[in-house]
Order: C-alpha cells, then structure tokens, then sequence
C-alpha cells in the first residue's frame, strides 16, 4: 500500500500563527474512524489525506530532509494502517497518529545518527588538511528570510531529540500541552520542562545570528 504525500513547506520560524486544539470537544474522526475498523479502505485514505499534513511537518522538521520526512510518513501511514485495530478512541485519533509519527521519526532519527557518525569519522579520515581561510558570510544574504529559515532549521536538528518533539508540536504545530502530555504519555509538567529548555537552547543558538532574543509562543 502506497499513499501519495504532498509537500508542505517549513514554516519560516517558531514565531508562528499556531492552531490550538480543544481536547474537550468530540472527535472529528471518530466517524471515519469507525468506518475504517469495520472494513471500509476509503475511510483511511480520508483519514490519510486528512493529517498527512501536519504529520509531513513534523517529520520535516524532525528529520530536516524532504526525502526522509516523505520516506518515514509512508512508513508511518502503513503502521497506522497495521496496528489501528489497536486504537479504542480514549484519546483523539489525531493524538494517536501524532504518537505513530514521533515514534516514527524517533526511529529514524537513532539510525541516521548512527549512519552520519561513520559518515562523518570516514570523512574525517580521508579529507586533505586545509589552512585556507573561510570567506565571510555576506551580510545581506545572513539577513534573509531564506537563511533565517535555515538557521532555525539548523538550531532545532541540534536540539535533543525530546526537546525538539515538544518544541514542534507545541510552537510550531500548536499542540497544547495535555495533547503533547498524551501524545508521548509523559506528565504534562515534563511537557512544560521540556520545551522551556528548547526554548532557552534554540534563544541560545540564535542569538548570534540575529543579533536579538526571538520572542517565543506564549503558553
């Protein structure tokens, strides 16, 4: 089973216009769902079609590649489809293939870290040594929304893999922080922990580049 992905461009930073989903009205897939687990295959392709969005996001920022967020969203879709027997609707659908996906990406996160450690030790064996100076990085290009972009891409990859999934869900995605709590089954003050940390890291990193503190989500 294949499902087709459309691309969904990277936000251009943190500081986004966020959804906040409010856990105490009913499932809007409860039908589709129900559908689904007695043997109708459109209700999933609906429900793929339906969050393929928001999954393709948050594995392009955990992941920072297009290829590899489009590889592990087929490969979470196809899990879903596997083990969806499994959901019992006591959390919303949308937290259960939030959790499918984050533990996707973990996943894959742990074995691209081990493949580019080798990679980068090979490198490092083979590369001639160098005393060229680095040409200075022109200002105007520092300045512009493409690098700014980037830079924040760059600052969440070097987040920990715990702090950058709360980080997204919850200022990017706009997850508040009890669907975080459940989508990763930890406290929800452990949510709140870990993304005041992520925040203070990405503050940390970027303040050499743009030269001030960017403002974060409220709460």
């Amino acid at each position: 089973m294949n499902y087709e992905l459309v691309e969904h461009p990277l936000t251009p930073s943190p500081r986004v216009e966020t959804r906040r989903l409010d856990v105490r009205t009913p499932d809007p897939d409860a039908q589709l769902v129900a559908r689904w687990q007695d043997g109708e295959a459109g209700a999933f392709e609906a429900l793929v079609v339906r969050h393929q969005g928001a999954v393709y996001r948050l594995l392009r920022r955990m992941l920072g590649s297009r290829e590899e967020a489009e590889d592990v969203a087929q490969e979470a879709f196809l899990n879903l489809h596997r083990h969806g027997h499994r959901f019992r609707g006591e959390a919303r659908f949308s937290t259960f293939v939030y959790r499918v996906a984050a533990n996707a990406a973990l996943n894959r996160r742990r074995t691209l870290g081990r493949r580019r450690a080798r990679e980068r030790q090979l490198a490092q064996e083979r590369a001639p040594r160098s005393d060229l100076p680095t040409a200075p990085r022109d200002p105007e290009d520092a300045a512009s929304g493409a690098e700014v972009q980037a830079q924040v891409q760059r600052a969440l990859l070097e987040l920990p893999p715990d702090l950058r999934l709360a980080s997204i869900l919850h200022d990017i995605e706009g997850v508040p922080y009890s669907e975080i709590a459940r989508i990763l089954r930890i406290p929800e003050g452990t949510v709140k922990s870990r993304i005041h940390r992520a925040r203070k890291a990405l503050r940390d990193r970027l303040r050499p580049f743009v030269g001030v503190e960017p403002r974060s989500q409220k709460p």
